[in-house]
């Protein structure tokens, strides 16, 4: 503790007289406090004031403090150390009490809060017109707080033990085990470590389009403490429901608080009306001390908005009053962050570029709410992980990244006129100009200024186009351009097909070649054993006519299920002769087949292209190699369940919502075995296996149960980790009586919304408009264009209606 017998304040006009006294004689006590000439001190402990009167013990409640308790309690913290001043934000700095349950003395802790005014910290008067408030004492306190040689002081700053990340000679340091240096913000340690910085790092990779705006994004955590000057504002621009709310509430809020946020902040509010307004220096006075102001739904920001926007931003003095106050100067101090779906005036001017630092946000369309939720765990678990990431970024640098946000929602017919003339005469010419010329015969005018400059465009000559030498605007910045020709001519391109358009193109049934010399039914049948690993039965077909009179159909075994009435108990392959013209193939074990048809619907594809446009080409891991027969109107393919999945999870199905494929399982049903002849037509064995047939692969039977072809109920959606958040890997849904609404991965988006859809429109015919909207609704979460959902809604509707 300092020794304070030579001090005495610096003796100026203003200085209250009875100051000096208040300072050297203010001293603690054991008498309890009462809150009027004993209160209680940050450390739990009570400190008598210096009063006037009560000489007397019969006069003793006639006390009364020499001047409001309040500026008695910050001489006494001036003194203790717990009030200190930062020179460079010139303002000063509060030690957070110590308010946690616990056994014991209060603790002291080395973290701080600014100081709006000695008044309203110290709670000293009622308004700001209150008799008992006197402006000479927090002036003087101020001022001796200033004295270095006096009193420590708080520099700006980040701790998290055992790091506190300052500025020396110009650049951020990370110093280690320094318990005394007081900086203007301190994070517990809690849930620390190099895994939740890696973490950290992954999941503002996730939020973000490029390593550009992640830099950013990471950068402004510790922007209001380590910023060399006050000079940066973060624009996070996105489309709606992409995190950048998640990230204002949750790892900002969440963490520092209302104290040091404030979450009102209104960029339209602001920016209108005239020149003094009560909304606007209202925001000023909540923003006053604050780390952060936020505007979580910031409107379109126009040039006439910026120059307010850059005072704020650069630290300018501003007016702030609350109704019923007085005016007031103070330098706002809160980096300000707009977080919007709307356009941002995308002025080229080097000190905006400087000033407004823009993140733009990946989009939502196929991410889950799981996955957002997942993130907002790990701010609870890890709420200093962020701040660390971004402390260790301003560490290597002070300079932010360069971003030029997408424009796609403010392409004007000037812009887009100028960036296609550009792509053409650089397709043509081999040069990135557009005529000056011919920009004026089209809009009657010459091309703005502030249009070459929001395009990184300048004024040039060249004799690259047809005719004599023009006037022409070339491309000076190509990082920006580049930013609007994306926006503007990437819209052009055509939607993808629908996996029924990818099916037709397909090979079809007819493309494949039977295999030479493979004998008779009696040697077919021993095949198909050997590759079934003797998980199979075989009965005969007797053939029943459908109806009394009519043709018998050949295909029919009326004895397949007495002969093979388990995997135990059925018949082998030597049942089958040679004499015979046909027979059945039971199924058994874990073994199925998948009966690929014709066509549900004239021009439409058959069951073979369907299954490899939902799976994949056939001989891949998608659609593995096996043994397949080539019959008179489809094609009939051999599998065997995965390891671990029971084939009781499978059904027997036809034509489930409309595919062209059957499915016949183990012990439920049956096929015609290669070799058998109908109706003159053969049965052709096309493909062997080199052993047994393989284990059906994932795709397949993720297109089983996406078109009904399983009895697998839906799983509780799990809770997503963050590992699955990283990975892409969405959780399940179960609708409980609701359409599952959540967004298809890619790779699956056509089938699984087709099936989905086809399912409820096929049970619910009543329910089509709601249907229809539902699939829009979900497919462009998914990430599917409007154009492509409408195919899918056509074929739908072709196959039921």
């Amino acid at each position: 503790m300092r020794n304070y017998s030579k001090y005495s304040p610096i003796p100026t006009e203003d200085l209250p007289a009875q100051f000096a006294g208040i300072f050297h004689m203010l001293a603690l006590t054991f008498t309890p406090a009462n809150d009027r000439t004993i209160i209680t001190t940050i450390d739990g402990r009570n400190l008598e004031l210096i009063c006037d009167g009560g000489d007397t013990a019969t006069e003793h409640r006639k006390k009364i403090p020499v001047v409001a308790a309040g500026y008695q309690k910050a001489i006494w913290e001036l003194r203790e150390g717990h009030l200190r001043y930062c020179p460079s934000q010139q303002r000063l700095w509060r030690r957070d009490p110590d308010t946690s349950d616990h056994e014991g003395e209060r603790l002291i802790l080395n973290s701080w809060h600014p100081v709006k005014t000695i008044e309203d910290e110290y709670h000293i008067g009622a308004n700001a017109r209150s008799s008992e408030r006197n402006s000479l004492y927090s002036a003087t306190i101020l001022r001796e707080a200033k004295r270095s040689q006096w009193f420590d002081q708080v520099e700006r700053g980040v701790r998290c033990d055992p790091c506190v990340w300052v500025r020396r000679e110009g650049r951020i340091v990370c110093l280690q085990d320094e318990p005394d240096i007081a900086v203007t913000q301190t994070f517990s340690p809690a849930g620390m470590g190099n895994q939740a910085l890696r973490d950290a790092k992954r999941i503002l990779e996730w939020l973000t389009v490029d390593e550009k705006s992640c830099a950013n994004l990471c950068r402004m955590f510790a922007t209001p403490w380590l910023e060399p000057f006050k000079q940066l504002s973060y624009v996070l621009s996105g489309h709606g429901g992409d995190g950048k709310t998640l990230i204002a509430r949750q790892a900002l809020l969440g963490v520092l608080g209302v104290g040091k946020v404030f979450p009102g902040f209104s960029v339209q509010g602001y920016c209108t009306g005239g020149g003094y307004t009560l909304g606007r220096e209202s925001m000023n006075d909540e923003m006053d001390g604050k780390a952060f102001a936020i505007d979580d739904e910031a409107c379109a920001v126009t040039e006439d908005m910026l120059p307010l926007l850059r005072a704020l931003s650069t630290g300018s003095q501003v007016n702030a009053r609350v109704t019923g106050g007085r005016y007031r100067v103070m330098t706002p101090s809160a980096t300000l962050l707009i977080l919007t779906n709307m356009r941002f005036a995308d002025s080229g001017e080097n000190s905006d570029v400087r000033r407004f630092i823009k993140v733009e946000f990946h989009q939502s369309k196929g991410r889950s709410y799981d996955e957002y939720h997942a993130i907002e765990g790990f701010c609870h678990r890890h709420p200093a992980a962020f701040f660390v990431l971004s402390c260790r970024l301003w560490e290597r640098s002070d300079e932010p990244e360069i971003v030029n946000l997408s424009p796609a929602r403010t392409i004007s017919d000037e812009m887009y006129w100028l960036i296609s003339e550009i792509a053409s005469n650089e397709e043509q010419y081999g040069v990135p100009v557009a005529s000056r010329n011919d920009y004026r015969k089209e809009f009657h005018t010459a091309v703005p200024q502030s249009l070459m400059d929001v395009l990184g465009l300048e004024n040039s000559k060249t004799k690259a186009l047809p005719g004599s030498q023009c006037r022409v605007v070339r491309v000076a910045n190509q990082n920006r351009f580049d930013v609007y020709r994306k926006a503007a001519l990437d819209n052009e391109t055509e939607p993808a097909d629908t996996w029924w358009q990818t099916a037709l193109s397909k090979p079809n049934r007819d493309s494949l070649r039977s295999l030479d010399d493979v004998g008779d039914c009696h040697d077919l049948a021993g095949i198909v054993e050997a590759a079934l690993a003797g998980q199979v039965g075989f009965a005969p077909c007797e053939g029943k006519a459908r109806k009394t009179g009519g043709p018998v159909d050949g295909k029919v075994s009326l004895s397949w299920k007495r002969l093979n009435p388990s995997d135990e108990s059925h018949v082998d392959s030597t049942f089958v002769t040679d004499k015979m013209s046909r027979y059945a193939v039971v199924p058994l074990g874990d073994c199925f087949v998948i009966d690929c048809d014709k066509p549900s619907e004239a021009d439409g594809p058959d069951g073979w292209q369907c299954l490899q446009a939902l799976t994949g080409d056939y001989g891949t891991d998608m659609l593995p190699a096996t043994l397949v027969t080539k019959t008179p109107h489809g094609v009939h393919l051999y599998y065997r369940m995965p390891t671990g999945m029971d084939v009781s999870l499978l059904k027997n199905a036809v034509h489930e919502q409309n595919l062209p494929i059957d499915l016949r399982v183990s012990n439920k049903g049956y096929v015609l075995g290669p070799g058998s002849v109908i109706d003159g037509k053969r049965y052709e064995l096309v493909d062997l296996p080199s052993g047994v047939v393989p284990e059906a692969s994932e795709a397949i039977m993720r297109m089983l149960k996406d078109f009904g072809y399983t009895n697998e109920p839906k799983p509780e959606a799990p809770a997503l980790s963050l590992d699955d958040v990283m990975a892409g890997r969405p959780a399940a849904s179960n609708s409980q009586g609701t359409p599952d609404m959540t967004p298809v991965p890619e790779g699956q988006r056509n089938s699984t919304l087709h099936a989905w859809a086809y399912g409820r429109y096929k049970n619910h015919p009543e329910n089509e408009h709601q249907i229809h909207d539902d699939l829009l609704r979900r497919g462009r979460d998914s990430g599917l264009a409007d154009a492509e959902l409408e195919q899918i809604w056509k074929s739908i509707k072709r196959s039921l209606d």
